[in-house]
């Protein structure tokens, strides 16, 4: 794996990357590069505050995070590895949200039919109130790590009841069937997480969200652990689980999220409805959270506007989505299309938080983050981690979206996001990323002339050379030709310092 070193560059990247002019105003150098896109900033103009980026533990952590076997690159555990190539914000991409997934319990019945064993989950209840809290203890392991490593937004998410509460007494809804809970469960549903969720607060682990339902749209007949909703039902279910966070003073700083509709579009707005038209629910959701599968723009888009039109104050959240699409790739094909995903829920939904699903996965499927080889215990970190990186790295919690619009219709090809904040040294920055999915290399300018002013400047790349390397830092002067590399995703950071 490439080292990310940016100290050795600044004066070799002034001597061969020509960012010295005479003039630096944006029209002469213009004149001079009549292919440069200019790229200009309204910091007037804000969107949403970013609250996180991160990725699930489904379905690897419970047996990754016992890979305690040297890593033969760093001396490492692979577990650690992995753990600092996803929360590190040094050596990996710094990610701030994980999302914990509490088990019904199937992996202990071996009831139901699975894809795969891995998932199954555990549950840590042996009888009603009885816990074992050594159980599921390898992905405890991996979010404990998070945490240390800077994760500030830990979500406890269920799948599907516990068993002993579902009406088939299986993790996985009969076929056929439109549920699997009895209303007079949804008390003990909501005992069961809540006791999870005080036992890891009060173990120091920042759990900001409990998250019952999901993907209630879905069967849930096989796979996986899932659990079927109609719209009509989830605000009962809702309002259980309030009623007994409500009730827990230790959990005064948890909230609930959902409903994890699959999709933007199709029953989307009945799901979301059901919470927020509940005069106790509505005071209680100022997010909604929902996945981004089979969601094209217009429908995004008509679900932003809905929101917008009937509950203007509630944010959005993108909670989870991979490609859904099989076969692996390593390779900068699906690390674009992630890019493009996010960069439309951040622009078209303006959501303040993305999820990949998931962090670390067998391969066969574009979703993990890093390829891993189950029986050699060894792992692959791919460009989709590092492109990723990209934006969460760089667009950390706190910092607010703001317009950017480029000099010509080319511009918009390279979906650009730029973002304002405040860096761990109390500088102000501007980051900007870019994606050139072309064939050839460009060349821009940023025009900061909006009461924007930055001393200094650093570009990451992440492309078929690197992976999210510092390829520039030096001082910036305004009108200094930045190249962007052909088939890559580039992060431009200016600040103060």
């Amino acid at each position: 794996m490439m080292k990310r070193m940016c100290a050795a560059i600044i004066c070799l990247g002034a001597l061969l990357m020509g960012c010295s002019y005479n003039d630096n105003s944006k029209e002469n150098i213009m004149n001079q590069r009549e292919d440069t896109i200019a790229f200009t900033f309204n910091p007037s103009v804000q969107y949403q505050i970013i609250e996180s980026f991160g990725t699930s533990g489904c379905w690897w952590s419970q047996y990754v995070g016992g890979w305690d076997k040297e890593y033969k690159d760093t001396g490492r555990s692979v577990r650690d590895e992995i753990a600092m190539l996803l929360f590190d914000k040094e050596y990996g991409i710094g990610l701030t949200c994980y999302r914990y997934n509490v088990g019904a319990g199937s992996a202990d019945s071996k009831r139901g039919t699975y894809w795969d064993t891995h998932r199954r989950a555990e549950s840590f209840e042996t009888a009603p109130g009885v816990y074992d809290w050594n159980k599921d203890d390898n992905a405890v392991w991996f979010m404990k790590k998070a945490v240390e490593l800077g994760v500030q937004e830990v979500v406890l998410f269920s799948n599907s009841p516990p068993e002993r509460l579902t009406i088939n007494g299986m993790a996985q809804v009969s076929a056929g069937e439109k549920k699997n809970i009895l209303p007079e469960n949804y008390d003990d549903f909501a005992v069961y997480v809540m006791d999870v969720a005080e036992h890891f607060v009060g173990e120091g682990v920042p759990v900001k969200f409990i998250s019952p339902i999901n993907e209630p749209q879905w069967d849930w007949f096989e796979g996986q652990e899932g659990c079927h909703y109609e719209p009509s039902k989830i605000a009962k279910v809702y309002r259980a689980f309030l009623e007994e966070l409500e009730s827990r003073p230790a959990l005064s700083g948890v909230s609930l999220s959902g409903p994890e509709s699959g999709e933007w579009k199709e029953d989307a707005v009945a799901y979301t409805s059901a919470i927020l038209n509940d005069t106790v629910l509505n005071s209680h959701f100022d997010t909604i959270d929902n996945h981004s599968y089979w969601s094209d723009t217009a429908s995004k888009a008509a679900y932003k506007r809905w929101i917008d039109a009937n509950f203007p104050n509630v944010k959005l959240r993108m909670s989870e989505w991979c490609e859904m699409v099989n076969g692996s790739d390593v390779t900068m094909d699906s690390a674009f299309h992630l890019a493009e995903v996010l960069v439309e829920d951040l622009t078209v939904l303006d959501v303040v938080s993305w999820q990949n699903w998931v962090g670390v996965a067998p391969g066969g499927y574009r979703d993990g983050l890093i390829y891993i080889n189950e029986e050699q215990k060894t792992l692959n970190p791919i460009k989709r981690l590092w492109g990723y990186g990209n934006y969460s790295r760089f667009i950390r919690p706190g910092y607010q979206r703001i317009a950017v619009s480029g000099s010509s219709e080319e511009a918009d090809a390279f979906r650009p996001v730029a973002f304002v904040g405040t860096n761990d040294n109390g500088g102000e920055e501007l980051v900007l990323v870019l994606i050139n999915e072309g064939n050839e290399n460009r060349k821009v300018v940023l025009d900061n002339q909006n009461g924007l002013e930055y001393t200094n400047m650093r570009i990451y790349e992440t492309s078929e050379e690197y992976d999210l390397r510092c390829i520039r830092n030096e001082v910036y002067n305004q009108g200094s030709v930045i190249d962007i590399n052909k088939q890559s995703i580039t992060t431009i950071i200016l600040s103060k310092e």
